[in-house]
Protein backbone atom coordinates (compact mmCIF):
# COMPACT_ATOMS: atom_id res chain seq x y z
CA UNK A 1 0.00 0.00 0.00
CA UNK A 2 1.07 3.35 -0.69
CA UNK A 3 0.32 6.92 0.47
CA UNK A 4 0.68 9.80 -1.59
CA UNK A 5 0.02 13.07 -0.08
CA UNK A 6 1.18 15.27 -3.27
CA UNK A 7 -1.11 15.25 -5.65
CA UNK A 8 -0.63 18.05 -7.74
CA UNK A 9 -0.33 17.27 -11.76
CA UNK A 10 -1.52 13.85 -11.11
CA UNK A 11 -4.23 12.06 -13.64
CA UNK A 12 -6.19 10.65 -10.17
CA UNK A 13 -9.43 10.65 -12.71
CA UNK A 14 -9.58 6.50 -12.40
CA UNK A 15 -8.96 6.18 -8.87
CA UNK A 16 -12.03 5.92 -6.46
CA UNK A 17 -12.74 8.57 -3.98
CA UNK A 18 -14.10 8.27 -0.67
CA UNK A 19 -14.80 10.87 1.53
CA UNK A 20 -15.62 10.74 5.45
CA UNK A 21 -15.41 13.42 8.30
CA UNK A 22 -13.79 15.56 5.99
CA UNK A 23 -11.16 13.38 4.71
CA UNK A 24 -10.62 12.15 1.28
CA UNK A 25 -9.00 8.79 0.23
CA UNK A 26 -8.06 7.58 -2.91
CA UNK A 27 -8.60 3.87 -4.01
CA UNK A 28 -6.46 3.09 -7.00
CA UNK A 29 -8.52 0.71 -9.40
CA UNK A 30 -6.08 -1.91 -8.93
CA UNK A 31 -7.23 -2.23 -4.83
CA UNK A 32 -10.87 -1.41 -5.60
CA UNK A 33 -11.40 -4.35 -8.32
CA UNK A 34 -9.11 -6.85 -6.00
CA UNK A 35 -10.51 -6.13 -2.80
CA UNK A 36 -14.52 -7.10 -1.47
CA UNK A 37 -14.02 -4.59 1.77
CA UNK A 38 -11.39 -2.21 2.53
CA UNK A 39 -11.85 -0.69 6.12
CA UNK A 40 -9.90 2.75 7.34
CA UNK A 41 -9.21 3.22 10.67
CA UNK A 42 -7.76 6.44 12.00
CA UNK A 43 -5.99 6.49 15.71
CA UNK A 44 -3.55 6.99 17.88
CA UNK A 45 -2.93 9.45 20.27
CA UNK A 46 -0.04 11.58 20.34
CA UNK A 47 0.44 11.10 16.48
CA UNK A 48 -2.51 10.72 14.28
CA UNK A 49 -1.85 7.42 12.27
CA UNK A 50 -4.09 5.79 9.28
CA UNK A 51 -4.01 2.00 9.05
CA UNK A 52 -6.33 0.26 6.34
CA UNK A 53 -7.47 -3.40 6.29
CA UNK A 54 -7.87 -5.35 3.13
CA UNK A 55 -10.00 -7.93 2.42
CA UNK A 56 -10.01 -10.26 -0.51
CA UNK A 57 -12.42 -13.19 -0.95
CA UNK A 58 -9.67 -15.67 -1.52
CA UNK A 59 -7.57 -14.74 1.01
CA UNK A 60 -4.27 -13.10 1.83
CA UNK A 61 -2.09 -16.19 0.27
CA UNK A 62 -4.36 -15.42 -3.45
CA UNK A 63 -1.04 -13.46 -5.94
CA UNK A 64 -3.81 -12.91 -8.62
Amino acid sequence: MSVDTYLKGKDTSDYLRLESDGLEVLVSPVIAQLSDKVTLTVGGWLLRRLTAEVLHEHGPACRH
